[in-house]
């Protein structure tokens, strides 16, 4: 069964009030209820696209799949790409116990592996 599944990546993001994001970034209270907490079988393409534009994602990203107890699919087949080995943890989370010093030094990395792709998407677009 295919599922939408965004909780994961508002934890990523740390955004911890989802409905009232995605209700101020322009969807529905109804829309965005069902994106969050409704066993919704369909969903529109244009939220699917404001999702990842939002949450600087793939669409692959908002979907998991789990694979129906008697069904057998080849572990080549592309959709088990959908598949979540590990559950997402928040960024508060994993660096509960790291001390303060190396909590920087990690910052300092990232603020440079950002700066060096905007760098290189500048690059790209001139």
């Amino acid at each position: 069964m295919l599922v939408l599944n965004v909780g994961p990546i508002f934890v990523a993001r740390g955004i911890d009030r989802p409905s009232t994001f995605l209700i101020k970034s322009g969807l529905s209270p109804h829309s965005a209820n069902f994106i969050l907490y409704g066993k919704t079988r369909s969903i529109r393409l244009d939220h699917i696209e404001k999702l990842c534009k939002l949450l600087i994602c793939e669409p692959s990203d908002l979907f998991v799949w789990y694979p129906d107890k008697n069904e057998a699919l080849a572990d080549t087949h592309p959709i088990n790409k959908l598949k979540r080995k590990v559950a997402a943890e928040s960024i508060q989370h994993l660096i509960a116990d790291i001390p303060f010093k190396e909590i920087a030094e990690i910052a300092e990395a990232l603020k440079e592996e950002k700066e060096k792709r905007n760098t290189l998407k500048t690059e790209k677009e001139a």
